[in-house]
């Protein structure tokens, strides 16, 4: 898939080709679709301006401008606080504005009323709920029910509501102004921009093809992004804003990532820290503290929804044919059933590093009992098989990452501890898990996947990045010189060999980043920069980038964009820049 501008409002996002709205779920994330062609161009709706793009940026995060040939605009957001769609129209010749949501995932087309000469109710024929539109413009002209011919300047203002009470015309609004809501929108992120600080110095990172303003750019594009599928309500973070986009095109590798997953989650508040954002980090840590079972597993679930509930059933959408005829289209997802246990690693990882940006020991006491109950259920169950991190289903296993996860637990846990004075109690089952990884987890020299695996994963390569492993052991680089040899594909990084479903066919954009950080700890920078002008090749301008990179037609495939690969886009260009100061 060519990279697609995304617009977010930390309670659902789009995605725009073009001039149309090809993705859309309100009120929030994993709610059903109300525009969804990008799955079905035939049922999936379309909200669609007429005229040919000569290009797309980003004025601010999440805020998309497009230039028509003709000079025309288009200026696109989601609004703040509310599940309202604005498109700005600066028109210099007249446009055809077309509207046709359809809700359930592309089920059921839209009933039109006309409100008024510019005001159009597009209600749900199977519930209450609707979207009111409103073309404010001083000139217009009705093609049909749902299209218009719009001249000069103007705004089409999309409000998502229950039912009607809540309309703009339900007595809940004092006054209606669409101009002062999209203005401040603008504002407000502008200005949470201005809060963040890279470690380094972004803009002064030599990389071949890209100017210091471009890469100061694509990083701020990454923390914009992340920061719009913060869930505002609650704190989570969605993996993606999107369902179903397949990993391999025409293949059933098609899943939806529209939930919070601690492991993602974690790894994003991780970049956040690193971009300066510690109190939207903070968000996400609490939203998982939260979540703490003190009965069982500390987390139950890999996934939850965003709303803290527990995720649904995985189902399949019969009636729409998959983007590029790629089926089954998926919603839930039934990892929420597997167990994997790394996930309390990346969690208290992320607390501990939420500790060192901010020396907040009070957050520390006040969450002792989550903190000590993880660790206690970690020291008791490291010896448990999983699936492991890349969620392989029906395959459980002595994975080695996830050991490795399961250890980063205990010493983080320590670490907390002592920064308040505490005792460490988990030491000996600490030194007894690595011990176990360097007896059990090594074959000819090298790192597994798994016990009784001679094959490597990409997941080895945070041995060194979360402190397991110094980079220069000598295991480790016996590791490293066969994931490259197994795993490498055109300069991008496959995450493993096969899987469940059989062989895997493109470079992994995760896997490829932790490579690359593993490189700039090595000193090997231009071999990380290679990897990085890759990733940023694709992306076509846009800065977004998805799950997997398909390096023949620097394209993404997989949903998109992809939370945990941006964040690594973060840490890994911030770990440049550090590198760079260092050397001066």
């Amino acid at each position: 898939m060519k990279p697609l501008p995304c617009i977010n409002n930390e309670f659902t996002g789009a995605l725009i080709k073009g001039t149309d709205i090809v993705w859309l779920a309100f009120p929030r994330y994993d709610s059903p679709s109300v525009f969804s062609s990008i799955l079905d161009p035939q049922r999936g709706g379309h909200f669609l301006i007429s005229g040919e793009v000569a290009k797309q940026e980003y004025l601010v995060p999440n805020v998309l401008l497009t230039t028509l040939k003709d000079g025309s605009e288009i200026t696109d957001l989601l609004l703040h606080g509310e599940h309202g769609l604005v498109r700005k129209i600066v028109a210099k010749n007249p446009l055809k504005v077309s509207i046709l949501p359809v809700f359930n995932y592309g089920k059921s087309p839209a009933t039109i009323e006309r409100l008024s000469d510019k005001v159009f109710k597009f209600s749900n024929p199977e519930s209450s709920e609707f979207l009111e539109v409103h073309l404010l413009f001083d000139k217009l002209d009705q093609i049909s029910e749902n299209s218009w011919t719009v001249y000069g300047e103007g705004y089409i203002y999309m409000g998502y509501f229950k039912d009607d009470r809540f309309g703009i015309f339900g007595k809940r609004q004092l006054k209606f102004d669409v101009a002062r809501g999209f203005e401040r929108t603008i504002a407000y992120w502008r200005n949470t921009m201005k809060r963040g600080r890279s470690k380094g110095k972004i803009a002064e990172i030599e990389i071949e093809g890209y100017t210091g303003d471009q890469l100061l750019n694509a990083y701020q594009t990454s923390v914009g992004i992340l920061l719009g599928l913060l869930y505002n309500p609650t704190g989570a973070i969605v993996a993606a804003p999107t369902t179903s986009l397949p990993e391999v095109e025409g293949g059933s590798r098609n899943w939806d990532y529209r939930f919070a997953w601690v492991r993602d989650s974690s790894i994003v508040a991780e970049a956040l820290i690193s971009a300066g954002f510690s109190a939207e980090a903070r968000r996400i840590i609490e939203f998982f503290s939260r979540m703490v079972s003190f009965t069982s597993k500390p987390f139950i679930y890999p996934l939850y929804s965003i709303d803290g509930s527990v995720p649904p059933k995985e189902e399949e959408i019969p009636w729409l044919s998959g983007y590029e005829n790629s089926k089954p289209v998926r919603i839930g997802n039934a990892a929420a059933g597997q167990l994997q246990l790394d996930l309390e690693g990346f969690f208290l990882d992320a607390f501990f590093k939420y500790y060192e940006a901010t020396g907040d020991e009070n957050y520390i006491r006040s969450h002792v009992d989550v903190i000590e109950y993880i660790a206690d259920w970690v020291s008791e169950n490291w010896k448990l098989e999983d699936v492991g991190i890349w969620e392989e289903r029906g395959v459980q296993g002595h994975y080695i990452h996830s050991k490795v996860m399961m250890w980063v637990a205990l010493d983080r846990a320590g670490k907390l501890m002592n920064a308040i004075g505490k005792e460490n109690p988990w030491k000996e089952t600490r030194h007894e898990i690595k011990e176990w990884v360097l007896q059990n987890g090594v074959s000819n020299g090298i790192f597994v996947k798994k016990v009784g695996s001679n094959e490597v994963d990409a997941a080895l390569l945070t041995l060194p990045i979360y402190g397991f492993i110094d980079v220069q052991d000598e295991t480790f680089l016996n590791t490293l010189r066969e994931i490259e040899n197994q795993l490498l594909y055109k300069g991008q990084l496959k995450r493993y060999k096969r899987d469940f479903l059989g062989e895997a066919k493109y470079p992994f954009v995760l896997a490829s980043l932790w490579l690359a950080r593993v490189y700039i700890r090595l000193g090997r920078i231009q071999e990380a920069k290679n990897i990085i002008k890759g990733i940023l090749d694709a992306t076509q301008g846009i800065y977004l980038v998805g799950e997997h990179i398909d390096p023949d037609r620097k394209e993404f495939t997989g949903n998109y964009p992809q939370a945990f690969a941006q964040a690594n886009l973060i840490l890994a260009l911030d770990e440049l820049a550090e590198k760079k100061e260092d050397k001066s």
